[in-house]
C-alpha cells in the first residue's frame, strides 16, 4: 500500500522542503558521479538562501540552465512565503540526481537519510521534483521513504503512471517540471496548484494540473530568464 501522510497544518503556515531528483547542487560542492553504472544515490544539502545553483545530470538539459528555478523552484518558493500562502522553508533542502539504475542504497540509507533530517528540521510537506525519465523511478522511492516518515509529499510528474502519493501531471517536457524558463508567473502557479493537493486529495491519486492549456510546443518564453541562482 502506498504510504500517505496527511498534513497537519494549513498551507499557510506549513514550512515546506523541496526535494529534487534532478541533480541540483552548489557550485563549490562535489558533482554528481554520472558515470556510476549502477547511478550515484548519493545527495546535497541545499540552503534555503543559496543564490547560485548548478547541476550535474546523466540528462541532457541545455534548456534549464539558465533558470534551474524550472527544476528547483527555491525562488519560486520564496516568493510564495514573502506573500503569505506558505508558512516558510526549511533550512536546507536536499537534491538527487536520479539517473539510479540500482535504487538499494538510495532506499535503504541516503532517502531515508534526508527524511531524517528533514524531520529534525521541522518540515511539513515536502515538494518533489524529478527531470528524466529516470528521475521518476527515483522520485517514487523518495517520496514513499519520506511519506512513510509522515512527511506529505506532492509529485509534480512530466509523464503518466508516477506511483507516488499525490502526483501533480503537468504538461511540460522532461526536465521542465515547473514550466518554461522564466515564466515567472507560470512557475507560481503550478507550485500553487501543486502544493493545494497536500490538503484536497483525501487518497493517493494524480491530478492534471494547468487543464486546457496547451502542451511543450504551446509555451513561450514570456520573461527573461531569473538569473539569481
Amino acid at each position: 500500500m502506498t504510504p500517505f501522510a496527511r498534513p497537519e497544518k494549513p498551507l499557510e503556515r506549513c514550512r515546506l522542503a523541496l526535494v529534487t531528483t534532478g541533480g541540483v547542487h552548489l557550485p563549490e560542492q562535489p558533482p554528481f558521479d554520472i558515470d556510476d553504472p549502477l547511478g550515484d544515490c548519493s545527495y546535497r544539502e541545499i540552503p534555503a538562501d543559496a543564490e547560485r545553483l548548478t547541476w550535474t545530470h546523466a540528462y541532457h538539459a541545455p534548456d534549464r540552465e539558465d533558470d534551474l528555478d524550472v527544476l528547483f523552484p527555491l525562488w519560486t518558493c520564496r516568493r510564495l512565503v514573502a506573500e503569505g500562502k506558505v508558512g516558510g522553508l526549511t533550512p536546507r533542502h536536499f537534491s538527487f540526481m536520479g539517473a539510479i539504475h540500482d535504487h538499494g542504497p538510495l532506499e535503504e540509507e541516503t532517502a531515508p537519510e534526508v527524511a531524517a533530517k528533514l524531520l529534525a528540521a521541522g518540515a511539513d510537506a515536502v515538494l518533489l521534483t524529478p527531470s528524466c525519465p529516470l528521475c521518476h523511478r527515483s522520485v517514487e522511492v523518495v517520496g514513499a521513504i519520506l511519506e512513510g516518515n509522515g512527511l506529505p509529499t506532492v509529485t509534480l510528474a512530466m509523464e503518466d503512471g508516477v506511483e507516488a502519493p499525490r502526483v501533480a501531471r503537468v504538461p511540460f517536457p522532461y526536465n521542465l517540471p515547473m514550466g518554461p524558463p522564466g515564466d515567472r508567473e507560470l512557475h507560481r502557479r503550478v507550485a500553487l496548484e501543486a502544493l493545494g493537493l497536500l490538503h484536497a486529495l483525501e487518497a493517493p491519486g494524480e491530478v492534471r494540473l494547468l487543464s486546457g492549456e496547451p502542451h511543450e510546443e504551446g509555451f513561450q518564453k514570456k520573461n527573461k530568464p531569473y538569473r539569481g541562482f
